[in-house]
């Protein structure tokens, strides 16, 4: 099951990349449905590498400080500077999509899964949790730096006041580097005080959480190599997502080959 979720992810994702390059049909359940599969991925790796409990204290943190944190920047422009989702991606929950929580978790794992490779740190039970933390947090934000200006592009939201990265203000990576810390700091710092076992060295293997991560980041990478004629913007946040999200990648590929599973 883990490794069909990993698959259609990955399957979809092509094929939305080659929709918006070659003008396939694209429809709008494309988008939703490729977020479900990588958070449905996501937690199917996490269960057996985390074990049960953390597994669901790391959906749970995620799930409930992304949304207060949306809510909150949403309302005030504190957060991430102003900024309003338009109902495009669904239902809104205190002014914030339901799917957008789910987002946050479906790279928020993996993200850890590739800090923890990258430092030789074990998934369940860090040694290092701050260092663990702050390398995921700077990873998560790199996915960010290619994904919120194409969306905001999509017109999935609409930036208030116009920003000077492609629109975009650069309080929201503060904000992204801000959220994440809560989030892998709150769940790190808990984790180490959990009571339940942590899960065994049998988990599932990390190379398909660092395949996820990698397939999101190739999505803006095959874009402007798909098509040449792809707009400057397109062709930079290509640029920016192999040289951001690239390493991270093949770190903990290369950690992962030469046996050094934390």
């Amino acid at each position: 099951m883990r490794r069909a979720l990993l698959a259609a992810f990955g399957g979809v994702t092509l094929y939305h990349v080659m929709a918006i390059s070659w003008g396939w049909p694209n429809p709008f359940w494309l988008m939703p449905l490729n977020t479900l599969l990588q958070w449905g991925f996501a937690l199917a790796h996490a269960l057996p590498t985390l074990g049960r409990s953390r597994a669901l204290l790391l959906l749970g943190l995620t799930f409930s400080i992304s949304l207060g944190m949306e809510a909150l920047g949403v309302a005030t422009g504190w957060i991430y500077g102003p900024y309003v989702y338009t109902g495009r991606l669904g239902p809104l929950l205190l002014g914030v999509p339901v799917l957008i929580p789910f987002a946050w978790f479906m790279m928020a794992y993996p993200t850890l899964i590739l800090a923890c490779q990258a430092l030789g740190e074990p998934p369940a039970a860090p040694r290092r949790r701050w260092g663990v933390a702050v390398l995921a947090a700077m990873w998560m934000t790199a996915w960010d730096l290619a994904m919120d200006p194409a969306m905001a592009r999509l017109g999935f939201w609409i930036w208030k006041t116009r920003g000077p990265y492609f629109g975009v203000p650069l309080q929201n990576f503060a904000g992204w580097m801000f959220t994440m810390l809560l989030i892998y700091g709150a769940y790190l710092w808990l984790s180490s005080r959990w009571t339940a076992p942590a899960a065994s060295r049998s988990g599932a293997p990390p190379v398909e959480a660092v395949l996820a991560y990698a397939i999101a980041g190739a999505a803006f990478v095959l874009h402007p190599l798909l098509n040449p004629r792809a707009d400057p913007m397109a062709q930079a946040l290509g640029l920016i997502a192999f040289f951001t999200m690239g390493p991270p990648v093949l770190i903990a590929l290369l950690r992962t080959g030469r046996g050094d599973h934390p």
